[in-house]
């Protein structure tokens, strides 16, 4: 008896050491990183135009490898969206986003749906003849609209345009679980414009000058920019509370505002972005430097600039890897190559990676 005591005993003790199926606790997902977290952590970015010729899983794996954990990917323009939308045309043969965000995040790399805001890119004719007719796009001194490779640019003065780019911001970033929003061609065309109808109407309204009155019209082309950011801005934060909202811009602040009415600088300073995304392409590494050294001025904190590298331009790729190692130098937030596109078509993430 004494013997099965022990033996019973034993069981049961192995009996309770044995874990429980029922009191396992399954594994949590990790949480977000925080806001103090995405300050640190240097931004290694490729812009992706070709969206609708994009293969995720591929173009993941190489930039996971590389160890790149942000792409700003093409998802609309003022006229048209590379996934199915209620508002504009959708690009025929786009893939799905939201399996594509799927991998990326699976891959440690974070999706910044962007949106090209004032040019109707990849638009069909018969939304543009429709916006045309509507006297909505902008237009020369000649009263013709502007035109570029074949698609016309929306005036950003007017209520019916903003209501519509509103719109595309809001479907975005509430179908997509993208991880920020960048505005591109947030601007005007850097052809003379827009002298529509709407435009003069406002300005000599608003200044009880004339258009022919230069500088006045250029400064307040600046106000309605400003103010499209702003709006767009807060529209995207009402259906995204937290979301990291920037802008691709003109590496020089003073031709930027000059010829394109972008006063970016007012932009990062009343907070309407996170940071901006400096068009920086240019080959001669003294005048890149200069450069970063005068947006981060501008900017007033260098972790508010991530550099934009022009790598479709260089042959020798030791100068995009020269050009990081700037960027890394004077403390940017981080850099972005331009684009994947030509990077996967050459094949030189490897060169460039971490």
């Amino acid at each position: 008896m004494k013997l099965w005591g022990i033996l019973l005993a034993c069981a049961l003790v192995l009996s309770c050491a044995r874990p429980q199926p029922d009191r396992v606790t399954p594994p949590q997902p990790a949480p977000p990183p925080s806001k103090t977290a995405e300050s640190t952590r240097e931004i290694r970015a490729v812009w992706v135009s070709n969206t609708d010729r994009l293969d995720w899983d591929g173009a993941t794996r190489n930039l996971q490898r590389a160890g790149f954990n942000t792409m700003y990917v093409n998802f609309a323009s003022g006229g048209a969206a590379f996934y199915p939308s209620q508002l504009v045309p959708e690009v025929p043969g786009s893939p799905d986003p939201s399996a594509g965000i799927a991998l990326a995040h699976q891959r440690g790399i974070q999706v910044h749906g962007k949106l090209i805001v004032t040019f109707m890119f990849r638009t069909t004719p018969e939304f543009q003849r429709r916006l045309l007719a509507a006297n909505r796009a902008m237009r020369g001194p000649d009263g013709k609209p502007i035109e570029q490779a074949g698609y016309y640019w929306l005036c950003p003065t007017q209520d019916s345009n903003r209501t519509l780019l509103g719109g595309i911001v809001n479907e975005m970033v509430t179908r997509y679980p993208v991880d920020g929003l960048q505005f591109d061609y947030i601007r005007f065309c850097e052809q003379p414009s827009c002298y529509c109808s709407h435009c003069k109407r406002e300005f000599e309204k608003a200044t009880g000058r004339a258009v022919t009155d230069t500088l006045p019209f250029k400064s307040w082309q600046q106000q309605q920019i400003t103010s499209l950011v702003r709006e767009l801005s807060t529209r995207a934060h009402a259906a995204r509370p937290g979301l990291v909202v920037s802008s691709a811009v003109f590496p020089d602040l003073n031709r930027a505002k000059e010829e394109k009415a972008q006063d970016w600088q007012a932009w990062l300073t009343g907070r309407l972005l996170d940071y901006v995304c400096t068009m920086t392409y240019t080959q001669s590494r003294p005048e890149f430097e200069s450069l970063i050294r005068q947006q981060q001025a501008w900017a007033g904190d260098s972790k508010r600039v991530v550099v934009g590298i022009g790598s479709w331009k260089m042959t020798d790729l030791s100068q995009v890897t020269d050009h990081i190692r700037v960027a890394r130098q004077l403390n940017s937030a981080g850099f972005a190559l331009f684009s994947y596109d030509d990077a996967e078509e050459r094949n030189f993430l490897p060169v460039v990676s971490r």
